[in-house]
């Protein structure tokens, strides 16, 4: 009978331990632990704590990917109403543990990238592909003349995303969503609307 792993355990968990309380401060024998493993083999699973950080990054965006294409293939709706709908759902995710959290990506993105050689171009490939994934509605958006087209969809998509990590780290900060609500309010609908000729 084969051993049942504990790596999918300890990357589950310990992306929870790592989302709440930071990549630095949360050590090996915690993250172990949190899967149920003792620390000596942590090690058996990871050639290092940012392969490990690497592990998380993955499982975490997957999550993202998964929940972007649902709500941004929804053919019910128009494209903008898409883009939108997918940041009400970021909104909703922030006001569940009171914007304690933050974005992961954009956490180990502070934390990590200017130092970690090894995150940092697993941080960039995750914000390109997400800003790829955003740029679809929007020139779907833009073709069906509801979102400005003097900007290409890809750079239009990673200001979106850009800001909507701003407005997060802020209310990380304050707890609060007045950010977030002035991005949804302002910003989005500033960045989507064609300019005044």
């Amino acid at each position: 009978m084969v051993a049942h792993s504990k790596r999918s355990d300890i990357v589950d968990n310990g992306l929870e331990l790592v989302h709440r309380n930071g990549f630095t401060s949360t050590g090996v024998a915690a993250i172990a632990a949190a899967g149920g493993a003792p620390k000596g083999s942590f090690y058996n699973h990871f050639k290092s704590k940012e392969d490990f950080a690497l592990a998380i990054l993955t499982l975490y965006f997957s999550e993202i990917r998964s929940k972007l294409t649902e709500i941004l293939d929804d053919r019910g709706q128009s494209p903008r109403n898409r883009i939108r709908n997918y940041f009400l759902l970021l909104h909703g995710m922030g006001v569940e543990d009171g914007f304690a959290r933050g974005c992961l990506i954009g956490n180990l993105s502070v934390e990590l990238a200017p130092t970690n050689h090894t995150v940092r171009p697993c941080l960039a490939e995750l914000l390109k592909e997400w800003a790829l994934l955003l740029s679809r509605p929007i020139a779907e958006a833009q073709d069906a003349g509801e979102v400005r087209n003097d900007i290409s969809a890809t750079v239009l998509a990673a200001v979106i995303i850009d800001a909507w990590q701003g407005a997060l780290l802020r209310a990380k900060v304050e707890r609060r969503p007045d950010s977030l609500d002035a991005f949804l309010g302002i910003l989005l609908p500033a960045l989507l609307t064609e300019p005044s000729q």
